[in-house]
């Protein structure tokens, strides 16, 4: 069974209480999100902390940007370290005022790295080679985007030509036709 931080698990004096867990009023609760073992037969409880989706300062994430609001883009993270994550996390990248293009489009895969954290949420960069957009769609039409260059993109539906910041791995989605619902 997994267990959320400050989830109620059980009784101090149904079971004895093993790993990360703490105390209050007779309950046992989870500290951390974890994993935890019910031994009815010895009644031990054991709480083990879950070591994925930990995330630290200058490790590199993968999440979907949310919305934009310039000057900064919001997303939910959804990797981390190449492993998928417990629990969602989310993210905030600023967008320097100096900047004469929008780097980001909402909807976008994005490679990131941890830059530090503020009131629980991860602050994140996409300065770097390596990092970047890694698939992406037109904000006018929803069409796909192909690579034009390193910086460029430009979408298959209508022909616009986006400046965004593209990871080396770019992926670009051609879909043969285009759906038009009515």
């Amino acid at each position: 069974m997994i267990a959320l931080p400050g989830e109620r698990l059980g009784v101090i004096e149904a079971f004895e209480p093993k790993g990360e867990f703490i105390i209050k009023d007779g309950y046992i609760y989870s500290t951390k999100l974890s994993e935890v073992k019910i031994d009815k037969k010895h009644k031990i409880i054991e709480i083990r902390p879950l070591k994925k989706g930990i995330a630290n300062v200058g490790d590199i994430v993968v999440g979907r940007v949310d919305y934009v609001q310039k000057p900064f883009a919001f997303l939910t993270i959804v990797s981390a370290l190449n492993e998928g994550l417990a629990a969602d996390l989310k993210g905030m990248i600023y967008i320097d005022q100096d900047f004469e293009y929008m780097p980001i489009t909402e909807g976008s895969i994005v490679r990131a790295k941890i830059i530090g954290m503020s009131a629980g949420v991860l602050m994140l960069s996409i300065d770097g080679p390596e990092l970047g957009i890694l698939e992406a769609y037109c904000n006018y039409c929803g069409g796909p985007l192909v690579a034009r260059g390193r910086n460029s993109a430009r979408c298959i539906w209508c022909g616009r030509v986006l400046r965004l910041k593209l990871a080396p791995d770019f992926k670009s989605k051609a879909l043969p036709y285009r759906v038009i619902l009515e």
